[in-house]
């Protein structure tokens, strides 16, 4: 019998796999700035290595020198890889029911993002670990540049058409994108659609605040402390629900070593008997060290260069401002500036962090992603949130006393007494102008220059083919070679976009979570400053959803299906600016609800040291009450494992009552494809449920005929590497070549 498949991959798979040619994973090979025989010997190592562990290849001209090696996992092969990752997953208790089956046994992936991330498996995973070790840029495949799944373009438009005309995402969508590209981005999105929601409530209160009242009210602060309390208690308990839908709980348990990970010496364990790979644990605390003076120094530089640009708007603004009433914008020139640069400024010493935490030598993704995202995290803090800091504590208190000082005296005689005094409202300008003002810039930069950016490129790339094919074409290549060179009409389309997609950035899921952080930050500790800044971010956040998603499915690689059961080390950050927002409220409200002069500084401590008591209390009742309540995902997911135990129970005794223990022992074992055993029947009994259907797959190869002449139609003329070979060669711009490397003649590549 045909094995059945989830409503959304049979709706999409054949028609995605008949447009792609049933293509699985990508391989960029670019030998632009290698010799001739080197390029060529790096090849056959690349395709012997993939082709070693069973996997089909195709390989295509890419765009300059460059190639694309095409992959395809045998189908009987891929159902085997996705039955082990199930067993694997009741091993270590993610799911309860107990596939069935043996080692030979090949099941169909529930989702396409199950598939694509068994072929991930098989592509990137290292020899030892059941893959062929093939990662880009790194070790002997420097010339790997690139390496991806190709997007499945027919579901993700109809998707992307879906979520547009949606005001709201519903469950079901959020299935869908975890479908298509993983629990990790599914996770992105669905924080950020519960996020907007939780957003209506404090933007229609703050308009109603913005329209009746004045900023800094007291009662919109407390408001905004208790809603950005209850959101992240909730949201916590809606990433268990989420994780136990998607079948991910507790994956964190599932721990590979990454491919970057080097090991000093190895240890037997002595219970297991495995190999375990070590790395001392105070090499690494030694060189995660490094980071502290790195941090001290960038947040000296840029809390130095915030500094002057601060005091310059600051100037030019309040010293100078009637003397440049008529040119208003020079007013604002150094904050635009600012708010323009931030962002470029945090991207570099982002990847500064992250080459030290890649020098920190972490055992596995997440230890290596807690690292990266806690120091992405201090770094976006500083660039965010520091302007304001010193606008609000520093600035506004103590600008009259500090601005006399930082004046040259030549000028101080051409400058009254009343121009050092600083206008209250300038934090609310600051507010504004970082906050509101930088959601727009983020998002020219984030879609509109990328979108102009790909679309300028691809031009001249189409530029720069079309004369490398018209020179190839004038040169003496065989009939086989220049048909290698020019793409074959059926395939046009496609390559197209695989070219594309080769050359596009890879999307970085945590880096779009983290700027929806950095807003929640701005909301809590600045919010009470600017009531309207709820509607604003809410208005933005509907853009960004399905803007992140247009980005994702046009503008990016298709990221792995990396299994996540939450937003991962940033629901800590969220927690942590939850905290902080209540004392900033507190503070804020205190100095600038009232003259500003009157503030004394131990009315002002007595008043954060009681808000935060009154934060911890809060917190303490919303979770108690969040626990009482519960959740009706936990309390089914409670009472499967219940009921199977009991009928494992049940079952057991009643064989153990008529049947010997060595017989017992045997109850599992059985054929794959005989008819349902009386032991069958127990494990079904037992482990209730599609994952336990008994597999009895009759499959074809080939899901399509066109995907069938896709893999076959060369392979009785010339294999793979014969073919890249002539590539390398021909866009090499070699007529005739001697060279040689291990003894074989290149000229016969010609």
């Amino acid at each position: 019998m045909q094995c059945k498949r989830s409503q959304l991959f049979s709706d999409h798979t054949d028609n995605d796999s008949d447009e792609d040619f049933e293509i699985d994973w990508v391989v960029l090979y670019d030998f632009g700035d290698t010799e001739l025989h080197h390029a060529i010997d790096k090849y056959e190592t690349l395709i012997r290595d993939i082709e070693a562990f069973g996997l089909e290849t195709e390989v295509r001209r890419g765009h300059g020198t460059a190639l694309l090696v095409l992959i395809r996992v045998p189908r009987n092969q891929l159902g085997n890889e996705v039955y082990r990752s199930r067993v694997k997953d009741w091993l270590f208790g993610i799911v309860h029911s107990r596939p069935l089956g043996d080692s030979a046994t090949i099941v169909d992936a529930d989702t396409p993002s199950e598939e694509m991330r068994s072929v991930f498996h098989l592509v990137t995973w290292t020899k030892e670990q059941g893959g062929a070790g093939i990662t880009a840029n790194l070790g002997q495949w420097e010339n790997v540049t690139a390496s991806f799944s190709p997007h499945a373009w027919i579901a993700n438009t109809e998707l992307l058409r879906k979520l547009a005309a949606k005001t709201v995402l519903g469950v079901e969508d959020l299935d869908q994108i975890k479908a298509l590209f993983g629990e990790k981005v599914g996770f992105y999105f669905a924080f950020l659609q519960a996020y907007s929601l939780f957003l209506v409530l404090p933007a229609v209160l703050g308009t109603l605040f913005w329209i009746v009242s004045t900023p800094y009210s007291a009662i919109f602060g407390m408001t905004v402390c208790l809603w950005s309390i209850i959101f992240v208690e909730w949201w916590k308990r809606r990433e268990i629900d989420l994780s136990i839908r998607w079948n991910v709980n507790g994956v964190g348990a599932l721990k590979v070593n990454r491919v970057q990970y080097t090991w000093e010496k190895q240890e037997i364990d002595p219970i297991t008997g495995e190999v375990q790979k070590m790395f001392p644990a105070h090499k690494r605390l030694l060189r995660q060290v490094y980071f502290i003076p790195f941090a001290v120094l960038a947040s000296t530089a840029l809390g130095g260069i915030l500094v002057v640009t601060f005091l310059a708007e600051a100037l030019i603004s309040d010293v100078f401002g009637n003397n440049l009433s008529g040119f208003w914008a020079v007013q604002y020139l150094p904050i635009i500036l600012l708010a323009v640069s931030l962002p470029y400024v945090t991207g570099t010493l982002t990847s500064i962090a992250a080459r030290l935490s890649e020098h920190e030598n972490h055992r596995t993704n997440d230890e290596f992603e807690l690292a990266q995202v806690q120091k992405a995290f201090v770094l976006n803090f500083i660039t965010s949130f520091l302007p304001m800091i010193l606008t609000a504590y520093v600035y506004v208190p103590y600008g009259p006393k500090l601005l006399p000082h930082l004046i040259p005296d030549s000028w101080q005689s051409h400058i009254s007494a009343k121009d050092f005094r600083v206008d209250a409202h300038r934090l609310q300008e600051e507010v504004i102008s970082l906050s509101m003002a930088g959601q727009v810039i983020n998002f020219g930069e984030e879609f509109v220059l990328p979108y102009v950016k790909r679309h300028l490129m691809e031009a001249h790339r189409r530029y720069k083919d079309g004369q490398e094919v018209t020179t190839l074409h004038q040169r003496m290549h065989s009939e086989y070679t220049k048909a290698l060179l020019v793409d074959a009409p059926q395939e046009q389309s496609l390559l197209a976009r695989l070219r594309a997609e080769a050359t596009a950035p890879p999307y970085d899921v945590q880096e779009d979570t983290m700027e929806m952080c950095i807003q929640f930050g701005y909301l809590t500790m600045f919010g009470v400053a600017y009531p309207l800044m709820p509607l604003g971010f809410l208005i933005n956040n509907w853009i960004e959803l399905r803007g992140d998603f247009f980005k994702l499915i046009n503008e990016c690689q298709r990221p792995p299906p990396i299994r996540s059961d939450s937003i991962g080390p940033l629901v800590s950050a969220l927690e942590f600016l939850t905290w902080l927002g209540t004392l900033s409220t507190a503070a804020l409200v205190h100095m600038y609800s009232g003259d500003i002069s009157q503030v004394r500084l131990s009315r002002l401590l007595l008043t954060v040291f009681l808000a935060e008591q009154a934060y911890l209390a809060t917190k303490l009742m919303i979770h108690f009450i969040f626990d009482k309540i519960g959740s009706e995902a936990v309390r089914q997911e409670e009472a499967t494992r219940r009921l199977i135990r009991k009928r494992y129970l049940e079952t057991f005794s009643e064989e153990l009552a008529g049947t010997s223990l060595p017989q017992a022992s045997h109850t599992y074992l059985g054929s794959r494809r005989s008819a349902p055993s009386t032991s069958t029947q127990t494990q079904q009994a037992l482990y209730p449920g599609p994952e336990v259907v008994e597999v009895e797959c009759v499959r074809s190869e080939y899901k399509s005929e066109k995907g069938e002449r896709f893999w076959n139609q060369r392979k009785e003329v010339t294999g793979t590497r014969e073919a890249g070979m002539k590539l390398i060669v021909a866009l090499k711009g070699v007529q005739k070549s001697s060279e040689t490397s291990g003894g074989n003649d290149k000229r016969k590549w010609i």
